[in-house]
């Protein structure tokens, strides 16, 4: 009984997590209600304050779990055969830039989480820069004239604005951003596997 009591506790604090994170995604943080996100759950909005106490220790709660599944994603990324590609197609994702961009948005408000918004970007753009410096040492790229660091931010600074503008339907511009970047991808790429195969 007791183990059914555990796992049904936790089983009702993700559910809350995840109706968190979908009301943050589709309507913005600013929706974000107990009576809301119970609604989304399928759970009684007592429930919301029992397990989580206030709103912002739920955000709280949110956020840490994203940073947890964010940080894995990343490693993921930068730690596979081809990291520029990976972090590309990472924050290029809707969902998940958008989830980030409105944590963001509540970091402006929220002193708790401006701090783990710091922690997560510092960390992201450290993990980065030391991945894509190995990337670009091994494709032989000129590391004066590409740094990693601002490999990092442009990355993530042009994924967000593309997906940003898309959910407003903003079109012009995206397709001629997407070939840059493709192109610009492709070129490291071919330079890569062109050192990988040249004797040493």
């Amino acid at each position: 009984m007791a183990r059914r009591s555990i796992e049904d506790t936790a089983a009702t604090r993700e559910a809350i997590l995840d109706a968190t994170e979908a009301v943050m995604v589709d309507e913005g943080y600013a929706a974000v209600t107990s009576r809301r996100v119970a609604e989304r759950a399928g759970l009684k909005s007592q429930l919301v304050h029992y397990h989580f106490g206030t709103m912002d220790d739920l955000f709280v709660a949110v956020y840490e779990r994203s940073e947890r599944e964010f940080l894995r994603r990343h490693l993921q990324a930068v730690t596979s055969a081809n990291p520029l590609r990976a972090l590309w197609e990472l924050s290029i994702h809707p969902q998940r830039t958008r989830l980030a961009q409105e944590l963001t948005a509540l970091s402006n408000h929220k002193k708790a989480i401006r701090k783990i918004t710091a922690r997560v970007i510092e960390q992201m753009h450290s993990i980065n820069s030391a991945f894509i410096t190995k990337y670009l040492e091994e494709a032989g790229v000129d590391q004066a004239r590409y740094s990693p660091m601002v490999i990092s931010y442009i990355i993530n600074g042009v994924s967000r604005s593309l997906v940003s503008e898309e959910a407003l339907g903003v079109e012009v511009g995206r397709s001629e951003v997407l070939a840059c970047v493709e192109s610009l991808l492709t070129e490291v790429e071919a330079q890569h596997r062109a050192r990988a195969l040249t004797p040493a």
